[in-house]
């Protein structure tokens, strides 16, 4: 293997991240075939250039506050958010009404639930009405209203009288970030004040959300910690942050 110099492993360490979002210590280690020291060195540099936020264990790459394109999304993180779908299937039975957010982590969901035999979903995102639209085991239930485009999801008073009468056994959302001490908060208002509507429907409320979104704080705040029956992430590796969700909510790691 190519023994890079400073320069080079920090650029490559970047385009690592650029794919995955966030990486641990030991995989660079291997990937770059240096020492943890060395990686460790590489990461308080990248840090210092406002680059990548180092957590516990490995590094994060750091998002700009404002919303990234949801196609992007899409390919960020995409095993942990199918990892965070496989995991909440387990919590749905057939016959159950399921409210599906929008939202890249919910499109994951969407695929996953179509192996039941007989559910209804209710959404407000046209990602996941395309994608099961065509379902013969799914009763899709739209809500209606105004289209935002970069989210390609529904919002405003059509889609909150439309969910006035609707009971929800289990409800699904994810958002841009959570935090132990704001809980669960996004960018959009309009997309923002539906959720919070709907929450009011459902009887069961899960969370799945990936760890490159804790300690993000959002103008909207959608729910506190405690409002939520079950919270689905991939990993957490500050231990006095999982003591305080264990305390608040029924929290479930899909990597121990």
């Amino acid at each position: 293997m190519t023994i890079l110099d400073a320069t080079a492993r920090r650029i490559a360490i970047v385009k690592i991240m650029e794919e995955n979002h966030s990486v641990k210590i030991s995989e660079l280690t291997s990937a770059l075939n240096v020492t943890r020291e060395t990686v460790r060195r590489d990461l308080n540099n990248l840090e210092e250039r406002k680059l990548v936020r180092i957590v516990r264990g490995g590094a994060i790459l750091n998002v700009p506050k404002n919303e990234t394109s949801y196609d992007k999304r899409l390919r960020v993180n995409s095993k942990q958010k199918e990892d965070i779908a496989s995991e909440f299937c387990k919590y749905v039975q057939e016959d159950d009404t399921i409210y599906l957010d929008f939202g890249t982590t919910s499109l994951s969901v969407a695929k996953k639930i179509k192996q039941f035999k007989h559910l209804t979903i209710v959404t407000n995102s046209l990602p996941i009405i395309n994608e099961l639209y065509k379902s013969k085991n799914i009763q899709l239930f739209v809500l209606g209203g105004l289209v935002r485009r970069n989210e390609g999801s529904f919002f405003g008073e059509v889609a909150l009288q439309a969910i006035s009468s609707i009971n929800i056994n289990v409800g699904f959302f994810s958002g841009g970030g959570i935090d132990a001490k704001f809980g669960l908060s996004n960018h959009h208002l309009g997309e923002s004040n539906l959720t919070r509507a709907i929450l009011k429907h459902c009887q069961t409320i899960v969370v799945g959300i990936d760890h490159t979104k804790f300690g993000n704080v959002f103008a909207q705040r959608i729910m506190p910690i405690r409002q939520m029956d079950l919270l689905i992430t991939d990993f957490i590796t500050d231990k006095k942050l999982v003591d305080n969700l264990k305390q608040n909510t029924n929290l479930i790691l899909t990597e121990k």
